[in-house]
């Protein structure tokens, strides 16, 4: 079984996303060559991972912490947007991710895999919890092991299915033993599936860990002083930290939820806001005019985020899989980018496109691959395989989340696309909580031939986001799809430590993923962050999720 750390955004996360983008009706301009990119409709794009360092503390910052408030402090109980960008600054995981995605020292101050199967960590002595105990080799065995309990519900259990075993080893000492080669489990123990919470306090609290009126005990530079539920979450300074050089600059840290684009927008350029990541694409006119902050756009690759069209039953109109390269054949993935993500999207050519391999080492062997796939809409070429498959003027039903005119826009560009080469479409748009039940219930699923999605991961991995969704026990198979050449490639990419050496097994793959297509790509969202001139110090990258970017924000 698959070691995955992809999450599914929420229903409503995705409504956030790409909600309040603004677009035009139509598939938007003429199709590009390989070589296109989408370029940001502002001025604002940039190469920086990160945002310049606070260089003062302050006594207060302000945050967007998304679209609702956390449904909970316990950090392994949600994985979406506003758990993911705040948790992380409350609950240390074992490593720590940087910007660039790389890991560094964290609880543990040095880890090592002696061989594929056994990962050993050694903690570091000085770590204490934030009531002053000391982090000790039982709650990161407590903490890890919490993955695998099912009446935790963790969202990162999946990432837990080659786990054998979690151990004290030695007084400062954990070892953890795989049940087949693994070595990109490591990854996970920078996000917050390798958070660490106290032991002892945690099983007092029992059904109550994480819940506003008990709060939880963890070890970052932060931890929670209020909590309301619903309008904001305030975080203040952990005077015990015990890692001066990731100790938070301010005080204080507020966190207030607005799900509205425009009082998003508005709240920031009044400066009652001080700082967002996530932003909807609809609000970059707006704030990239602003005079008392500054709008950043992100490079091609600054997120692993992905928007796709799933295909949920390999029956009906998309069975024969060259109606399904068709349909990817003739989509204007350029002109969707500039069009309904004003620029702040790129096209998007396999889903485990550039923000999966950016940073790899591997980089130039991935890229060549991608090359070849990035090549203009081809409408008449996609029609002829329509024809061939006999499935001219069949019809093929799309759902998607109801109530956003984006969301209905992106289904309407691709029923005009399905359109102009002889396939029909129904594009049905779901309510929140039934479009919802489509990632759950496979009955849910069984009345539409794919659904429009976004999803993520905390981690740039390509055999992960594959894993994913084409392998035997993947997270996201959700139509059943089963390729062994594909499963044996990704099982040998998940036990090879060398990166150049796993991208060989990884695009042996993607080749077969690129015409079997149980998962059609469109495009990948880049970084957006905003940052009033009273602070800087954010990161420029996804790496935000998960992790203690508070604490490096300061005044300039």
């Amino acid at each position: 079984m698959h070691r995955r750390a992809l999450r599914t955004a929420l229903p409503v996360a995705v409504l956030a996303l790409i909600g309040g983008v603004s677009a035009c009706s139509g598939s938007g301009s003429g199709g590009s060559g390989a070589s296109a990119k989408a370029a940001p409709s502002s001025n604002f794009a940039t190469s920086q991972i990160t945002t310049a360092p606070g260089r003062a503390g302050l006594s207060s910052v302000t945050w967007w912490g998304d679209y609702r408030a956390p449904y909970s402090e316990d950090p392994l109980t949600t994985a979406d947007y506003p758990e993911e960008t705040i948790l992380g600054n409350v609950c240390e995981s074992v490593l720590h991710t940087n910007a660039d995605y790389t890991e560094s020292a964290g609880l543990a101050r040095s880890w090592s895999q002696p061989d594929a199967r056994h990962l050993v960590l050694q903690l570091d002595p000085r770590a204490v919890f934030s009531d002053g105990k000391p982090v000790t080799a039982a709650d990161v065995v407590y903490s890890l092991l919490r993955n695998q309990d099912p009446n935790v519900a963790s969202n990162y259990a999946d990432s837990y299915n080659d786990v054998s075993s979690i151990r004290a080893t030695g007084p400062e000492q954990v070892t953890i033993v795989f049940s087949k080669d693994d070595y990109l489990f490591v990854h996970l123990l920078g996000i917050l599936g390798g958070a660490v919470v106290e032991k002892a306090f945690a099983q007092k609290a029992g059904q109550n860990f994480g819940k506003p009126a008990t709060g939880v005990v963890c070890s970052g530079p932060y931890t929670v002083a209020s909590f309301d539920g619903t309008n904001s979450m305030v975080l203040k300074r952990n005077p015990k930290y015990w890692d001066p050089a990731r100790a938070a600059k301010s005080d204080s840290v507020t966190f207030k939820f607005i799900g509205d684009p425009s009082a998003l927008a508005n709240a920031l350029t009044s400066g009652s806001l001080q700082g967002a990541f996530d932003l909807p694409s609809s609000t970059i006119a707006q704030l990239g005019r602003a005079a008392d902050g500054k709008l950043y756009v992100g490079a091609q690759g600054s997120t692993t985020q992905n928007i796709d069209l799933i295909v949920s039953r390999f029956t009906g109109g998309f069975a024969d899989a060259r109606v399904r390269q068709a349909l990817s054949m003739a989509i204007d993935r350029v002109g969707i980018a500039k069009t309904l993500f004003g620029g702040a999207a790129d096209p998007l050519y396999a889903v485990a496109g550039p923000g999966f391999w950016e940073s790899s080492p591997a980089r130039s062997q991935y890229q060549a691959a991608y090359s070849a796939l990035a090549v203009k809409p081809d409408l008449a070429a996609a029609a002829k395989l329509v024809k061939a498959a006999g499935a001219s003027g069949k019809e093929v039903t799309i759902a998607y989340a109801a109530g956003v005119p984006a969301d209905a826009q992106l289904a309407q560009v691709l029923q005009q696309t399905a359109s102009s080469i002889g396939l029909k479409m129904k594009i049905v748009g779901l309510p929140d909580q039934q479009y919802g039940s489509l990632f759950i219930d496979p009955k849910a699923r069984a009345a539409y031939d794919g659904f429009l999605t976004i999803n993520y991961m905390e981690f740039p991995e390509a055999t992960d986001m594959y894993s994913s969704y084409t392998t035997r026990n993947g997270s996201q198979n959700f139509n059943g799809y089963s390729n062994a050449e594909v499963q044996a490639d990704l099982d040998r990419a998940q036990g090879t430590a060398d990166p150049v050496a796993r991208a060989r097994y990884v695009l042996a793959a993607q080749k077969i993923i690129d015409q079997d297509l149980p998962w059609i790509p469109i495009v990948q969202p880049r970084a957006l962050l905003f940052q009033n001139k009273a602070v800087t110090g954010a990161p420029l990258t996804f790496s935000y999720m998960d992790n203690a970017w508070a604490a490096s924000v300061g005044a300039p």
